[in-house]
């Protein structure tokens, strides 16, 4: 146990005492998310969460929604489904390439949903495919009988190469109910009890990305290693804590992507397409690790004091950016939801206080597995999947 010499070991002291808090071992893939603001309801509340599930993770301790670069696993998971080849079907054959590319326009568009019986009904009030409605229909439940070819229908549909949005199971309703019925927790570290070793956590102790003392400053610059240095404690309380599970929508096929995994550089990757399983998969791809739940609280209150002398003009700069949100989660003041205040008393020492309000819930980490737990329990799967569908591999 120590004091924090600079940003760095203060982040590595908060996510030790973070995750403990939370329950879990320092060698769970535990990922602690900032910024860390209430998600609002409405309309706007399933795509905000579902926005998260879909971020792919860093292999950083900290994810800084802001900063992470945007892989997402939509748009990474279409590229794959495009770089596959499925078994040879007689779908296209049977309908013809004028009725093909009008079905395949109509998916992205959103006109006509993925399978056989949407086929047959929307073709034969289509005047290119109205003469195969029934026998494209036919040949296309053959057809989806591969995972592959079935997978490459199925996302068309979706963003970006479709009109349909990221979609996860439950929503934001269902979340919010068991967010309700959640347990509680609390944890505290005194000034000088800091443990900053995270040599042994998941990411081997790398860790990237994360702010300064407010929203979107440096954690290297003057203000924010005063801060660090001083003698900082921390308490925090949440009245709900949920391991929010959730799983991908129509547009994912476990099956599909977890047979790409499992035959690296043989069918049904497709040889001549630039993305391969090293660019998805691999030590530099951008598929290795995923989100597998999202850890959600609501009723925060974490009161952090820090013991350094704060002059008139520091304080002055402080409290003009606290409306960024300070640390450790950067919360802001999200209106009624969440509030970020920031006080000194006679001698320059400064508290900061962050609460939220109930039915307010906040996103502040995720569990990350890598990719070869993700896709596991496919792995038997796809062994007989690629006997059955790519005998010659």
């Amino acid at each position: 146990m120590s004091n924090t010499k600079n940003f760095v070991d203060l982040q590595a002291g908060f996510y030790n005492a973070l995750s403990q808090g939370l329950g879990y071992s320092p060698t769970d893939p535990f990922q602690l998310i900032q910024p860390s603001p209430p998600l609002t309801g409405g309309q706007e509340g399933d795509e905000l969460l579902w926005n998260y599930l879909n971020a792919i993770p860093p292999a950083s301790l900290t994810q800084n929604t802001t900063v992470s670069g945007g892989n997402q696993f939509l748009a990474d998971y279409q590229a794959v489904m495009s770089a596959l080849q499925a078994a040879p079907n007689n779908f296209q054959s049977t309908i013809g390439d004028a009725c093909f590319n009008a079905y395949q326009k109509a998916l992205a568009a959103g006109d006509v949903k993925p399978g056989p019986m949407n086929f047959r009904n929307w073709a034969l009030y289509n005047g290119t495919c109205s003469g195969v409605a029934v026998s494209g229909a036919s040949a296309l439940a053959a057809a989806m009988l591969d995972p592959i070819f079935a997978a490459q229908m199925n996302v068309l549909p979706y963003k970006p190469a479709g009109a349909e949005s990221v979609t996860f199971a439950p929503g934001y309703q269902k979340m919010l109910a068991l967010l309700q019925k959640a347990p509680s927790r609390f944890f505290s570290v005194s000034a000088g009890d800091w443990s900053t070793d995270v040599s042994k956590t998941w990411t081997g102790g790398s860790d990237s990305g994360f702010f300064g003392l407010w929203g979107g400053s440096s954690s290297e610059s003057t203000l924010s290693q005063k801060f660090a240095s001083s003698a900082v404690s921390l308490s925090a309380s949440f009245a709900h804590v949920l391991p929010f599970n959730a799983t991908p929508g129509d547009w994912y096929s476990s099956s599909a992507l977890g047979l790409a995994y499992n035959s690296p550089n043989a069918a049904p990757w497709n040889p001549a397409n630039p993305i391969n399983w090293d660019k998805t998969f691999g030590p530099q791809g951008n598929m290795q690790r995923f989100a597998a739940n999202l850890l959600i609280v609501d009723q925060m209150e974490v009161v952090v004091t820090s013991s350094a002398s704060y002059s008139t003009l520091e304080q002055t700069e402080i409290q003009q950016n606290s409306s960024k949100g300070l640390w450790p989660f950067y919360t802001g003041s999200g209106g009624s939801s969440s509030s970020t205040s920031v006080s000194f008393d006679s001698s320059g020492e400064m508290q900061v206080k962050i609460t939220s309000q109930p039915n307010a819930p906040i996103i502040i980490g995720c569990n990350v597995l890598a990719a070869s737990v993700y896709l596991g329990h496919e792995a038997a799967a796809a062994k007989v999947l690629a006997r059955t569908f790519y005998p010659d591999r």
